[in-house]
Order: C-alpha cells, then structure tokens, then sequence
C-alpha cells in the first residue's frame, strides 16, 4: 500500500484526529517519537520586572525556555531559548524576544521595547505575587516618571509622563520648564534624551543604570544623571518611577 493510499484509508476510519496526532512523524517520513513541547506548568521560576516607563511584566522560566506575558495580557508567549554572547536570549519566530542578564532585561515585540527593565521581585510560579507598591503604575500624563539631584550647584530635576521636564535651580528659586522630552539614544546601560526650554534652548539629559550614591546623605539610588544645559554639566543622583 502505498503512503497516500494509507493516509486516505486512515482518515475515513479514524478521521483527521488520527492524522493530526501522526502529523510529526509523516514530516519525516519515519514512525519515530515527537519531541515533547514544554508547557507552561513546566516553569519553575517566575520573575516581576519593572521597566521605565512603569510597566511590570511577568515571565516564567523553564528548561531551555521562556514564558511572556506582557502588560494587561493574559496569554502567554512561548520563546526557546537562543544562543547569547552574555546573558540569556529567547526568542520566537514572530519578532519577540527577551534577553536579560543579572537583574536587567530587554523585552522586545513588533510593536514596542523596553530597554531597561529591572527584576523586582522572583520566586515558584503560581506562588509569586505582584509587587503591591509598584512606583511608576500611575498612566496619569503628569505622573513623574524620573527624578533626580545634584550638588555644586544644587538642581532638581523632574520628569513627567507627557514628555515635559522642569528644572530647579539656585535651591528652588529658578524654575525652568521644558518639553518636547524625546530619548534620542539608548541601551541597555543607559538613556539619553533632550528637551527644549521656552526660548528654544537644548537640555540634554542622560540616565545611567549605575548605583550612585548621594555626597551628602550617603543614600543609595539606582541611577546616575548627568545634564547639559547653557554650557554648563550637573552631576548628581536619581530614581524612575
């Protein structure tokens, strides 16, 4: 008998269920065993990471696999792992990937991508629960997503949802507002952006991924800034909501 004479015979008496279920071993040709896929149920380490802009995605990690899900999503995107010159890299076929090392990741899909992701928290799947004071989780356009400060000369600096920045100076007393804030080079250490004042003046600002440590207080914070405005450079401290 013939192979497609078999598969007509098996399809009018066990229908195509049977032929679904044969269907990796006729793509070789040979009766051998399918690779098992690994299911989510696998996973045996869930991760929480917050990104920049205040979204927290989950993912889920099994043996030589990655399970997604992104914000406001209840399904779950399954990548394989990949080969990575450092760090771990999975990927699927549609343009998804994730690659983190230590306590930093980049999520990537067709759409969008976070550069900058930290781990928050990791624990058993299932069991892992959401951070329940999540800074940045307010979408409000005047929500403050970075601030940061400085000494010699003493400057604060704030930045909202809705691209606009204001600039404190001289202990207060100068108020400078920007906008128009645009990223304009980024990685996964650090993020440049620029913005412009009322008179149409340049600020350029880069966030670094850097522990610094405030001169004064000793005080940890998890980012480094540096600005450049009117000829001049400030150097200080600074947190992302």
């Amino acid at each position: 008998m013939t192979l497609v004479s078999w598969i007509k015979a098996s399809s009018n008496k066990t229908g195509w269920a049977k032929l679904a279920r044969l269907a990796c071993l006729l793509a070789t040709g040979l009766l051998v065993a399918c690779t098992s896929i690994p299911k989510l149920e696998q996973a045996t380490q869930a991760d929480f990471w917050l990104c920049e802009d205040g979204s927290l995605i989950e993912t889920r990690l099994g043996k030589e696999q990655l399970w997604l899900q992104l914000p406001a999503s209840t399904h779950w995107l399954a990548l394989p792992q990949q080969r990575a010159a450092s760090g771990a890299r999975y990927s699927n076929n549609e343009g998804t990937s994730v690659w983190n090392k230590g306590h930093r990741s980049r999520i990537a899909t067709p759409e969008i991508t976070w550069q900058n992701c930290q781990r928050t928290a990791s624990g058993k799947p299932g069991e892992l629960e959401k951070p329940k004071l999540v800074a940045g989780t307010n979408t409000s356009p005047d929500a403050v997503v970075l601030k940061a400060s400085g000494h010699n000369p003493g400057w604060t600096l704030e930045a909202k949802q809705n691209g606009q920045l204001v600039l404190l100076q001289n202990f207060g007393t100068q108020r400078i507002t920007f906008k128009d804030s645009k990223v304009i080079e980024q990685d996964l250490i650090k993020t440049l952006s620029q913005a412009k004042d009322p008179d149409g003046n340049l600020l350029k600002y880069k966030v670094e991924n850097i522990l610094c440590i405030e001169i004064n207080t000793g005080e940890p914070f998890p980012h480094r800034v540096e600005i450049h405005y009117l000829n001049k450079k400030m150097q200080g401290c600074g947190r992302s909501f």
